[in-house]
């Protein structure tokens, strides 16, 4: 009885397989992140191959052979790292891997699996259950993410779940998390968005959440708060929850539900009056609070869905399933990500039916949101991180040198490149409020669809290095379609210079007044990002310099170039940092500048790359590591974690070979990153290291191999052993 990951063209579906042997792992609570093992132990018993070169071979292999014992070490880590990493890689030229972390995705799958009816399978019931008990905390509660603290928006979510699986409640762990919840004055002080899941299952009637107002998509889209320029996470969440919200729906009240009504509250179920708890919210959750505007906004709203026009909301109702559809259509039934998926999953059972074929499609790419670790199957915040990680790894094995050792690995990664670039613009792309798609590269897969500014620039970085370095023939991925890409990212700069993530920014920020969920940040608005400027500035430095785009739309891209950079240094902070927006955190940001303005010919001795380099100094810890909490994102300001860090480590070191700083330095760093290897070449995964929004965390397991690898390389590169 033995699961195995079958992987097509970037989908990733676990399958159980009764006839082999068990191949699951004890999960190490200690620390909260998985190490990927079910899947690295199997791909490493059946791929991997030992390191097999002597020193003697190094000159005929041209590997280099510097005589001093650093470098030796060096130059047998890289070997060793590669070997292992390489032996990780899938058929079709990705590498999975666990894109968990966030703790109120699950409960979104549970809920629309209990209310339309569709089961998961025994085997997977027993992993969801798994993993949600391993992510409890001592106190009886969950995180919003799995390093978090015990919020009301993880343990009602959670609670509900472990319900919904059939855990009684008489179950020990069940009673701490009961008391949890009644400690801290029951379900109605849980935020928004799980108040909407509370709605829906009917543990809460809907006048117990402020109006999502339907109407609002109907109004003219010039207006400033018109949600076709919210961001595209955002839009594509309310777009389901309104069409919900509009039609009421509300799942069968089973004898389930009304033993949850008993639960969930301190109050008597009958004796609550919701409508005075629409803005109740635990101090544990609150990140975001309601500004004045947004109350009187919702004050305006209540009031309107007294008196509603019927014909009105009959109208919204029709437009937003007809958009629901579309998103569908456009990402074959994925959707952009695991919230609004589930959420129009349960639109289109309800509009279509449970037998409709689009419920079916639906039905479909469930298992595409599903990953299995040592901790148990959970919901990834993604369809995976595909693209993005192999874009990563393909500039992290070639800048170590040693690319020519591996042509298989990166040919296939190559081919990788290949399927998943978007060759087409969506259908009704401007009626959806779409930018263009072609050209551009999406985070995991060609299925998924949606185009990101920085997943292009890695795609059209590693494709021009691999052009460069490798023998690849014939380029599959032709002039005309890096061009494509190019003009995607051309498109997509902003009015302040910089790059969003998905599109151009169609909102000033004060739109963000209007941000109706409590425990995020910065969820209305696409805003520009200091990773995502870097990463398309360097993209067009590399395109620009091939001989053959030497002159395509020169003037456009040297300008846009400029005004990238001036918008990178504009975002240094007093203390010379960047922050970073979607990895943790100040140590992350910082490489991306620091590359970006080494990358377009900045001076190592400037003050802007100076003061850079003293930030990054003044955070080494005596072991020669660096180690940032992602408390670093949540509070804004720089905040060590208690141990030193492989990943933050690794970024640092990036950044000051690039700048060019005091080698003795960056050696200590080197031998931090040495040490830490393990004997197959792996390194321990450690802290969590993505974020979005501020304040969710998010696990990118490939990490740890691929920047310590890169970092090992860059070192070697520029000839740091003297």
């Amino acid at each position: 009885m033995a699961w195995r990951l079958i992987c097509d063209r970037g989908q990733q579906i676990w399958k159980y397989f009764k006839n082999e042997s068990s191949n699951l792992v004890n999960f190490n609570e200690e620390n909260a992140n998985s190490a990927d093992k079910i899947f690295r132990d199997n791909a490493f018993q059946e791929n991997y191959k030992p390191v097999n070169v002597n020193e003697d071979q190094y000159e005929k292999m041209r590997i280099p052979s510097l005589k001093d014992e650093l470098s030796s070490s060096i130059v047998k880590s890289m070997l060793n790292a590669i070997n292992y990493y390489s032996s990780l890689q899938v058929e079709d030229g990705h590498w999975p891997g666990d894109y968990g972390g966030p703790m109120f995705l699950l409960p979104g799958a549970v809920i629309t699996s209990y209310i339309t009816n569709f089961q998961f399978s025994d085997e997977q019931k027993y992993q969801l259950i798994r993993y949600l008990f391993n992510h409890q905390l001592p106190n009886g509660g969950w995180g919003t993410h799995i390093e978090n603290k015990s919020t009301m928006f993880g343990t009602v979510l959670n609670y509900i779940s472990l319900r919904l699986l059939d855990i009684p409640f008489s179950n020990e762990r069940l009673q701490k998390a009961y008391q949890f919840i009644q400690s801290e004055g029951g379900a109605i002080y849980a935020p928004s968005w799980a108040k909407f899941w509370l709605c829906v299952l009917g543990v809460m009637p809907w006048e117990g959440v402020n109006s999502l107002f339907p109407e609002l998509w109907l109004l003219p889209e010039w207006i400033p708060v018109h949600p076709s320029r919210y961001w595209c996470h955002c839009r594509m969440v309310y777009l389901p929850m309104s069409y919900v919200y509009a039609e009421r729906i509300v799942g069968k009240i089973t004898p389930l539900i009304k033993e949850l009504r008993n639960e969930l509250y301190v109050e008597k179920y009958e004796d609550i009056d919701f409508t005075k708890h629409r803005n109740s919210i635990s101090s544990l959750d609150l990140y975001s609070p309601q500004t004045t505007l947004l109350k009187v906004l919702n004050f305006c709203t209540n009031t309107y869905e007294t008196i509603h026009i019927r014909q009105l909301r009959e109208k919204a109702s029709e437009f937003l399933i007809s958009y629901i559809e579309a998103e569908d259509e456009h990402t074959n039934y994925i959707n952009i990500g695991p919230v609004n998926k589930f959420i129009n999953m349960l639109s289109i059972w309800y509009a279509k039916g449970r037998e409709s074929q689009q419920f079916q499609q639906h039905l479909n790419r469930v298992d595409d949101y599903l990953w299995l670790s040592e901790d148990g199957m959970k919901i990834q915040g993604y369809n995976g991180s595909q693209l993005w990680d192999t874009a990563f790894s393909i500039q992290a094995i070639l800048e170590t040198g040693l690319g020519h050792l591996y042509p298989k690995c990166l040919n296939s990664a190559y081919y990788y490149l290949d399927i998943s670039q978007v060759l087409e613009d969506v259908k009704d792309h401007v009626k959806f409020y779409r930018h263009i798609s072609k050209g551009g590269w999406p985070f995991s897969t060609r299925d998924h669809g949606w185009p990101i500014t920085d997943c292009t620039s890695e795609g059209v970085k590693a494709t021009l290095l691999l052009h460069e370095q490798m023998y690849i023939s014939p380029h599959r991925i032709t002039s005309d379609r890096l061009e494509d890409a190019v003009n995607f990212i051309l498109t997509t700069q902003n009015k302040d210079g910089g790059w969003a993530s998905y599109e151009l920014q169609r909102a000033g920020s004060w739109v963000e007044w209007l941000n109706p969920a409590e425990v995020f940040q910065g969820i209305m608005v696409d805003y520009s990002y200091t990773e995502c400027t870097s990463a398309c500035i360097q993209a067009l430095w590399k395109f620009r310099s091939q001989t053959y785009f030497a002159n395509h739309r020169r003037k456009e891209i040297d300008l846009a170039i400029q005004r990238g950079i001036e918008f990178i240094k504009g975002k240094q902070r007093p203390d010379g940092s960047w922050y970073g927006s979607w990895a943790v955190c100040f140590t992350y940001g910082t490489w991306f500048a620091i590359d970006a303005l080494i990358t377009v010919g900045e001076s190592p001795q400037s003050k802007t790359i100076q003061k850079a380099v003293q930030f990054l100094l003044s955070k080494q810890n005596s072991d020669g590591g660096w180690g940032e909490s992602y408390l670093s994102c949540v509070h804004k300001t720089y905040v060590p974690h208690q141990h030193s860090q492989v990943i933050n480590t690794a970024w640092a070191v990036l950044s000051l070979i690039s700048a060019k700083a005091d080698s003795n330095v960056i050696r200590q760093g080197i031998h931090f990153l040495l040490k830490k290897q393990a004997a197959n070449g792996d390194w321990d995964q450690e802290g969590i290291s993505g974020v979005f929004n501020g304040n969710c965390m998010i696990s990118y397991t490939n990490y740890r191999n691929i920047f310590p690898i890169w970092a090992l390389g860059r070192f070697m590169k520029h000839n740091y052993t003297y």
